[in-house]
């Protein structure tokens, strides 16, 4: 569904991500007491990057109960709620940065609802600026940029920079599907996309979704079964499924 990519660049600009090659000094610094909240807040954004949010959700509260001060936790948690619970682990992640380092402090600083979407932009392109090699950093930068021709062009620049970085496959698969009008390019992406990330749901799900943009509804439906497979409760393929259902009931 078309609305899916639009909710990615939507929610790309929430969901604040930053890679867990922070460990190797090649992205933003993660503060935190607890090296079993640093391994659990890395599994839910590695969920999170693929869109499967209820899987992220448990990740990172766990990572929070171990560690009620981590920033990078606290953040994604105010992206994944919603509400007066938003609000507080903004105002939660906002404090906790206080006495973290510059780029914690930039990183907490985009859960405030009062800020501009030019001044977010503004952030981001310091997040990208100051840590170039952070992959996901530079995910959600591309996202950030004012049209998909800035968009198109750095992904375009970051697949090739990272590769093996099986979001940016999807990402790419949906820019040319969408934007370009590539068929063939976006099947591509995302055939390479379910080959990094076997294991996700939402692989699955976006190769449905291509098939059902396409008119292949047979093979979108054996998609999205198959992204069930992988979690039961995937809301846009169970959404999409009855979709096809009802559609072949008004065929018959």
């Amino acid at each position: 569904m078309s609305k899916k990519f639009s909710a990615i660049a939507m929610m790309l600009c929430l969901l604040l991500f930053i890679s867990a090659a922070q460990s190797q000094n090649k992205g933003m610094k993660w503060s935190t007491k607890s090296g079993k909240a640093r391994e659990l807040a890395t599994k839910g954004l590695n969920h999170m990057m693929n869109l499967e949010l209820p899987q992220a959700y448990e990740f990172v509260k766990q990572a929070i109960n171990l560690d009620q001060d981590f920033t990078v936790a606290l953040v994604l948690m105010a992206n994944l709620s919603s509400g007066s619970i938003k609000k507080a682990y903004s105002a939660k992640a906002i404090e906790s940065s206080a006495n973290k380092t510059e780029g914690e402090k930039l990183f907490a600083s985009l859960v405030d609802t009062g800020m501009t979407q030019d001044s977010r932009r503004s952030v981001w392109t310091k997040l990208y600026n100051m840590f170039p090699d952070d992959r996901m950093i530079g995910v959600y930068y591309i996202f950030s940029r004012a049209t998909p021709a800035e968009q198109f062009t750095i992904s375009q620049e970051l697949v090739k920079k990272f590769p093996n970085e099986a979001a940016l496959h999807n990402i790419m698969a949906y820019l040319y599907l969408q934007e370009k009008k590539d068929t063939a390019t976006a099947k591509n992406y995302f055939e390479k996309y379910i080959a990094m990330y076997p294991a996700g749901s939402n692989p699955y799900d976006s190769m449905g979704e291509f098939y059902f943009l396409t008119g292949d509804m047979e093979n979108s439906e054996k998609y999205y079964r198959m992204a069930l497979e992988k979690y039961p409760f995937n809301s846009s393929s169970l959404d999409k499924l009855k979709e096809i259902d009802a559609a072949k009931k008004n065929t018959k």
